[in-house]
């Protein structure tokens, strides 16, 4: 998927979720992650290995909607409704895999490329990935091999104040901003431990 003047045409900003995460404030809690965001750990880790391949530029996935042997590994884990959506719209199945992209580059992402190891830091207080991550979810394809698929991509940028400042103003202009500009403090948009219904480690 390429041409983002394109992608943008055919999707809603209701059924897109754009996120360059800033880090203006790192709140740390020690939560397990979620199960099946760790499901999606192996793909997520190509899917950016791919990103980074292509840095700066888009790296686009479909994701199938879960089948029978996903619904129940699901079960299994007492996850009922893959297509519940939370508070930003954003369906259970594909926050799971998104949550795992972003695992995979903040705990072992280096400025160019996948490390083997953790990152030194990663899940602390103040801790900054080399890189950010920007998503976009699409709409579902209506016809083709990858009919009922979600469309989505994932694009890699330089850590910084800019890199920041752009994502801001980005998620002001498209109203899904969760750092207020004033204050500079996250708004209710922001991801808390409350949206995390799995229990807390230890």
């Amino acid at each position: 998927m390429s041409g983002g003047s394109a992608y943008r045409q055919h999707t809603p900003v209701a059924q897109r979720v754009a996120v360059l995460c800033n880090g203006l404030e790192n709140r740390c809690v020690a939560y397990q992650r979620d199960p099946l965001s760790v499901r999606f750990d192996g793909k997520a880790r190509a899917w950016v290995a791919r990103a980074y391949a292509v840095k700066g530029q888009w790296a686009g996935e479909f994701v199938p909607p879960p089948g029978p042997r996903g619904r129940a590994w699901m079960a299994a884990h007492g996850i009922f409704r893959a297509y519940e959506r939370d508070r930003w719209g954003e369906v259970r199945w594909l926050r799971a895999y998104k949550r795992s992209v972003f695992h995979t580059v903040n705990w072992y992402g280096g400025v160019s490329g996948l490390r083997g190891e953790r990152n030194t830091g990663a899940g602390s207080g103040g801790w900054h990935a080399p890189v950010r991550v920007e998503w976009e979810t699409g709409i579902r394809a209506q016809s083709g091999p990858h009919e009922g698929w979600w469309a989505c991509r994932i694009r890699l940028h330089p850590a910084g104040r800019r890199t920041s400042e752009i994502g801001l103003a980005r998620g002001i202009r498209e109203g899904d901003n969760w750092i207020d500009p004033e204050s500079m403090r996250p708004n209710f948009r922001q991801s808390t431990p409350d949206d995390r219904p799995w229990e807390p480690a230890g």
